[in-house]
């Protein structure tokens, strides 16, 4: 079957998928300043939070910085945190030892929290750097956090033993500036705030999004991406959503570029403003 998007305006791909690889992520200033800090603590392992509201790019982000670094002198794991459970940081713990092929003790956090470290050691002990992402670190609570700098308690050959990146929203932020979590905060090589897209950079997000899908032409007139911008307040997700919205209501009218009817039938599907009222 097929795409009707892709088939109407001439595209290899969906310009506007979560599923991207890293060409398809434009360079905003924020995401860029983010990256080139995260690079940075790459070259010396450590700790890093970067927190950011959903949807503005914190995974892309990471995902930037793997494409960076060489695969053969790091080993990448990741781990969500889930919101419900009684004991998120175990999951955590019992969820990288998963990814690392390592036998999970039965009931013991002790056991299973000193076979992680062990096991991270022997990667850095053949000279690759273990790089750990926890996602969603906004649910940890005080416990979890006090948990996590064990991981972060010892040194080998004067160098940290992994890289270690959080990503959590700016919840986080609050989490950490209680008083008994001021050790943890200290651990941080830096806390990031990722931004959104300014409005100057929607236009050119969105052309950079087209091209990587294959479009050889402009398919959003400079009104509708200042609407686009204003409606989305530069979440990226948000602007991905809409956009894509748009196209889709275009091409089921066969019209080879984006309008203002196709943007307001895009923005009552996706409820980003209320229906009109009746008279």
């Amino acid at each position: 079957m097929s795409d009707l998007v892709m088939e109407t305006f001439g595209l290899r791909r969906q310009p506007f998928t979560l599923d991207i690889d890293v060409e398809g992520f434009y360079p905003s200033q924020s995401f860029q300043q983010g990256l080139l800090r995260l690079e940075q603590i790459a070259r010396t392992r450590g700790s890093a939070l970067v927190v950011g509201e959903s949807g503005v790019g914190k995974t892309a982000l990471f995902r930037a910085l793997m494409r960076r670094l060489m695969p053969s002198a790091h080993q990448f794991l990741e781990q969500l945190v889930q919101a419900s459970g009684p004991q998120p940081f175990r999951a955590v713990v019992e969820g990288l030892l998963s990814q690392l092929g390592e036998p999970l003790p039965f009931n013991n956090s002790a056991r299973a929290l000193a076979r992680l470290k062990r096991s991270l050691q022997e990667i850095a002990e053949k000279q690759r750097t273990p790089v750990v992402l926890l996602d969603d670190v906004q649910h940890f609570g005080n416990n979890c956090w006090l948990s996590l700098k064990s991981l972060l308690n010892y040194e080998m050959d004067s160098k940290l033993l992994l890289l270690l990146i959080c990503l959590g929203s700016p919840r986080t932020l609050r989490l950490l500036g209680m008083s008994p979590l001021e050790e943890i905060r200290d651990r941080f090589s830096f806390c990031y705030y990722l931004k959104g897209l300014q409005e100057k950079e929607v236009g050119p997000y969105l052309e950079h999004r087209l091209k990587w899908a294959g479009a050889t032409r402009p398919l959003f007139p400079e009104d509708i991406v200042t609407e686009i911008a204003r409606q989305a307040q530069g979440t990226p997700r948000r602007v991905n959503r809409l956009a894509q919205a748009c196209l889709l209501a275009a091409a089921s009218q066969s019209k080879q570029l984006v309008d203002r009817p196709c943007l307001e039938a895009a923005l009552s599907e996706l409820q980003f403003q209320p229906p009109r009222e009746e008279d």
